[in-house]
């Protein structure tokens, strides 16, 4: 069982994206705004989509906040989607993602989540050591991929999320970050940067879910009507933990109770990776050595 403690990405952290800020027209403070106007508004570590919520909109800031009246935040602009705390909004752009992070510590783990690209490529950037890391991922995914049958005839299935914990740990790095989908779009629903910690020893048993939020209705005469939406994992999670570590790792869990943090539970498992936060823990010292640690995860959706 591991996890990665995220930093923050901000306008101070992101040193340059491909990706164009461009959704829609920037607003601008004089002009006046219709009803149903949708603009984008970027201020330090604001970079949102709003909608106008009145006609004759002149003058009025946006506040992000459910009590204004005059702009409706959308969410984020495309280039900061995969920055957010959403793993189903994704940032698109054209054949290729790239970003360069400057890491504000030591950030030694990186997960991308609902990903849609052929290959990925990590590089960390020391300002006195050089390039100290660089490593290519094929997005292929093998899963399902039993017989030769299905190695011939099946669809090829692509990675959807990758976790990364062999980051070297060197601070104030800057961690550049390309995702290639030559010829397609491609998509990164979260990039998740922090340093990389090991809790213990997932054992077998452990359970893999979904909460799906889409309306299914039923009309009288059996037919279903679907609205697809949102997401989000599940994972039930049992590790040993040696008895040495238990305090620690009582204090580790509590401080991150509130806080969005990747769960990888196995690396054997891409559904085992879960951004989000746990609904409750459980210690259990049962033997003289190790204890018996069970986690119930909730991510985000």
């Amino acid at each position: 069982m591991k996890i990665i403690r995220p930093m923050t990405v901000d306008d101070a952290a992101l040193a340059d994206s491909n990706v164009p800020e461009s959704d829609y027209d920037e607003w601008d403070v004089g002009t006046e705004y219709s009803l149903g106007e949708v603009k984008i508004y970027i201020d330090t570590d604001k970079h949102w989509i709003i909608e106008s919520l009145q006609n004759s909109n002149t003058g009025h800031v946006p506040t992000g906040e459910a009590s204004d009246t005059w702009w409706l935040k959308r969410g984020n602009t495309n280039r900061w989607k995969m920055f957010d705390q959403s793993v189903q909004s994704q940032t698109e752009n054209p054949d290729s993602i790239v970003v360069d992070v400057i890491a504000e510590a030591i950030a030694s783990g990186l997960a991308l989540l609902n990903v849609s690209a052929a290959t990925v490529n990590i590089t960390v950037t020391d300002d006195d050591e050089g390039e100290v890391y660089n490593q290519d991922y094929n997005m292929t995914s093998d899963s399902g991929v039993q017989d030769w049958y299905a190695y011939f005839f099946e669809p090829i299935v692509r990675l959807a999320d990758l976790a990364v914990t062999d980051l070297p740990s060197y601070a104030g790095a800057t961690v550049t970050v390309t995702l290639t989908d030559t010829g397609n779009t491609a998509k990164c629903g979260a990039l998740i940067l922090g340093q990389f910690r090991e809790l213990g020893q997932t054992q077998y048993g452990m359970g893999l879910s979904i909460d799906d939020y889409s309306v299914k209705q039923q009309d009288d005469f059996g037919n279903y009507t679907i609205l697809e939406r949102a997401y989000r994992r599940r994972s039930d999670i049992t590790m040993s933990v040696d008895n040495g570590f238990v305090d620690q790792l009582h204090t580790i869990l509590s401080s991150f109770r509130a806080e969005p943090t990747v769960y990888i539970g196995s690396d054997s498992f891409g559904a085992s990776i879960v951004y989000g936060f746990y609904k409750s823990f459980n210690i259990n010292v049962a033997f003289v050595s190790h204890s018996i640690c069970t986690l119930e995860l909730e991510g985000l959706t």
